[in-house]
This record gives structure tokens, sequence and C-alpha cells, in this order.
């Protein structure tokens, strides 16, 4: 039996009504998949970009991006967190991880893969400590923090997670690819 893997990454955005969403979203796949994964994102950078970031791709290559990774057989589980423009994005985060990184766990996902941003992954470690300490998540579920660039399996994750967010957010172009196998999970809403 295929190990499976999490990959993990954030995006938000304001919206039309001037709330905020966050959202976390993993990319669950077996790791027998993995290389035909990253070799696929891999094959979607332009030019002499290290990575692909949805946020920064034209229109016309996401249409081609969202299309190679609905291709992908992988399941999805997103957690989202609606808060007010005042509020802090890493509130939200927080609230995005205590309902993540369970359902990971109940799922036995044996690795999760964020992408880092560096000095605040110390946040993460530390709600992830408290929710082992909960026996919220397995001991044995291994967790780290990578650099976009040093592994093409998070970019399919920024892409799911841009997709979500523009579709929070009034952006439908990409959606109808990806609502079947997308799991929300409700983060709650703070600071509104």
């Amino acid at each position: 039996m295929a190990v499976l893997w999490a990959f993990v990454d954030e995006s938000c955005r304001v919206r039309p009504d001037d709330d905020c969403v966050y959202a976390l979203a993993a990319v669950v796949l077996p790791s027998s998949g993995l290389e035909h994964v990253r070799s696929l994102m891999d094959s979607l950078r332009y030019g002499k970009a290290p990575t692909v970031h949805w946020r920064t791709e034209r229109t016309p290559r996401k249409s081609l991006i969202a299309q190679a990774v609905a291709s992908i057989d992988f399941a999805s589980v997103v957690a989202v967190s609606l808060h007010g423009p005042g509020s802090r994005p890493e509130r939200a985060r927080r609230h995005c991880l205590l309902r993540l990184l369970p359902e990971l766990s109940a799922r036995d996902v044996g690795t999760v893969v964020f992408e880092s941003r560096r000095t605040q992954d110390a946040h993460d470690r530390a709600i992830l400590t408290v929710l082992r300490r909960r026996g919220e998540v397995a001991a044995g579920m291994t967790v780290g923090w990578e650099r976009a660039s040093s592994d093409a399996a998070l970019w399919a994750a920024d892409v799911l997670a841009g997709i979500v967010t523009g579709w929070l957010g009034g952006e439908r172009l990409w959606w109808h690819l990806f609502k079947e196998r997308v799991t929300f999970l409700e983060a709650g809403e703070t600071d509104r």
C-alpha cells in the first residue's frame, strides 16, 4: 500500500464584500505518484522561473496549468477561514491549521509538507506540538516545511489554493475542474 503525502500551501484574498478569505489547501497524493506530479509541475514552469506560482501567472497560462493539475489523480482538503480586513492572517492560519492537521492525520497521511514561510514556520510548529499533545495528530505523521523551489509538488497545492480563494471571491473560470474533489473544512470566522 502506498503511503499518503500531503502538500500544503496558502492563499488569502479580499472579497468584493470587503471581508477576507484565507485558505490552507492540501493536495493528498500516494507516494507512488509523486515523481509523476513533480515532473508534470516542473514541465509547467515558464522560461527560467524557479516555480509555478498561481498568483503571478497570466490567464492563458492559468488555464493550461489548471487543466494540467486537474489531470492529476489526487484528493484535497481545504481549510477556510473568513476574517475582517483588520484581522491578521496569522490568526486565520492558526484556525485553519487546527482543522487541517487533525483531518490529514485522520486520513492516515504519513507525510505533510508545507511551503515554508521561513521565520513564521515556528508558529506552525507550535500549533503542531499542541495538536500532538492533545492526541489530535498522530505521533508518526511527519510534518516538514520546504521552500517552494525545493519540491514541485508544492506548486499543485499553490494552484489549488489560488483557485479556491478565487472561486470564493467570485472568479469561476477553473473551479469546475476541481469542485468534485475538494473537501472543505470550515475554520471559523475571526474578528468580523
